[in-house]
């Protein structure tokens, strides 16, 4: 790729023109997947408009890197996530500067790898459930069976008591409803959000609905002073090392609204686009069922999770890194510039709105060979040396890089190789797939057939 910057005072003419007020909006909410593969090809930094203002557009790997790496200091988040801040308050996601320091701090504990080796059981339990709940032949909306999975594997994680199941099932009614609305508000402008469309009264509604029910069950366990042995007791109980000072009851619920919302979605649709993968490609397919036999024997489902036999689906793991790698749950990220910088000779004042896209930066030809093939074995360890580090971001990087990225893999590697122990998921004739932009990639829908499979202890449905 070029190093020579766009000229920040015009648009290039392979993009669509900008329209009157909106700018570019339309064309990325329409169809982002085009528009951000065609700015990166126009050069490293390009100026696009978003509503009356610019923003820019950097699709190098070392400008990435340098946004968010080398000089985070010049940087905040930005508009999109200061969009999320009505949903997820000042967690993690959103907290900036010294916030964020201190509560990464105090919830970092949460994801020690001891206790994402307890979280490993209940992973692979929830798992076997699901996959047991289904009936061969019988067609199954996946996308749903594996967001309903994610939530109660991060449901049980967050609260081991009976309280937990009210939380669940707000966030099943209403989490939907919030997760599309939000990628919509970050690059429409900010007073749309304020008029009364049916859109924004039920994205306030749901919204509403999920703080007020966190908050109640919060509330309860801090009045039970009992440590639960989860999540939320331990965020409860946790202090600063420095200052001795916790976190408040509305800190733990903002906490809590992250975790449930980022440990949701992305892990759902990472399963999803790989189990739709699968069902395209026979040969990756057999090649991962020939893997979970070898290395699990009579199935992960019917003994103990360890760390050594997690860590043999060498495979399983290279076939999730490559659908992180197509479909990104993260596909679009937004940095605000607190003081004018120069970034790959392109001149950028302060305030000014930059847009990252792991979806474009993924599928570069300059850092991955054929990048629109579905390739796991670019990720064996000779061939994963050659790609540049900052080319491959699905859980960002820096200090900002995703504090649940453990838990995610753990999750995803059980998840993946105990349902395809037990089945192979046909794909349903005549349902498309397609990419949808909301606040993770999400596929558009998913119907497959669950189809017994010979090594999980039967003859094979066919």
């Amino acid at each position: 790729m070029s190093s020579t910057a766009e000229s920040p005072t015009r648009s290039p003419s392979r993009l669509p023109a900008p329209l009157p007020l909106l700018g570019h909006v339309l064309h990325l909410l329409r169809d982002p997947w085009t528009f951000l593969v065609t700015a990166r090809d126009c050069g490293d930094v390009v100026r696009i408009r978003v509503g009356p203002r610019s923003a820019f557009v950097v699709s190098s790997p070392d400008l990435v890197r340098q946004v968010l790496v080398v000089d985070i200091k010049k940087y905040d988040k930005g508009a999109q996530f200061d969009r999320l801040r009505p949903v997820l308050g000042n967690g993690l996601v959103t907290a900036g500067g010294e916030d964020h320091r201190k509560h990464r701090r105090l919830v970092q504990p949460a994801f020690h790898s001891a206790r994402i080796a307890t979280y490993a059981r209940t992973m692979r339990d929830l798992a076997v459930a699901t996959a047991g709940s289904w009936r061969a032949g019988e067609r199954i909306a996946l996308d749903r069976e594996l967001a309903h999975l994610t939530l109660r594997v991060v449901g049980r994680t967050l609260f081991s008591t009976d309280l937990g199941a009210a939380v669940v099932d707000e966030v099943v009614r209403s989490m939907p409803t919030v997760l599309g609305g939000i990628t919509r508000r970050s690059l429409a402008p900010a007073v749309l959000d304020r008029l009364p469309t049916p859109g924004n009264r039920r994205f306030d509604r749901a919204n509403r609905r999920i703080r007020d029910v966190v908050d109640r069950i919060v509330g309860e366990y801090r009045r039970s002073e009992t440590d639960h042995g989860d999540v939320v007791s331990m965020l409860l109980l946790a202090r600063d090392e420095d200052t001795g000072e916790g976190l408040t009851d509305a800190q733990v619920r903002d906490e809590v609204v992250t975790m449930l919302m980022a440990g949701t979605e992305t892990t759902a649709n990472v399963l999803s686009w790989a189990f739709h993968v699968l069902g395209a490609r026979p040969d990756v397919e057999a090649r991962l069922h020939a893997e979970v036999d070898d290395v699990l024997g009579d199935g992960l489902g019917d003994g103990d999770v360890d760390p050594e036999r997690i860590a043999r689906l060498a495979y399983t793991r290279r076939v999730i890194s490559e659908t992180l790698r197509l479909y990104p749950p993260a596909w679009l990220l937004t940095r605000r510039t607190n003081e004018p910088v120069t970034l790959g000779g392109t001149e950028l004042p302060a305030g000014a709105m930059i847009i990252l896209s792991p979806f474009a930066l993924h599928r570069g030809p300059g850092q991955f060979a054929d990048p629109e093939e579905f390739d796991p074995d670019r990720w064996l360890p000779d061939r994963a040396k050659q790609i540049p580090r900052p080319a491959f971001i699905p859980f960002g990087a820096g200090n900002r890089q995703c504090i649940g990225e453990a838990f995610a893999w753990t999750e995803a590697v059980i998840v993946l190789a105990t349902i395809a122990r037990r089945w192979r998921l046909e794909p349903v004739p005549d349902a498309p797939v397609r990419r949808v932009a909301s606040a993770t990639m999400t596929p558009s829908r998913l119907p497959m057939i669950p189809r017994q499979r010979a090594a999980a202890g039967g003859p094979a449905d066919r």
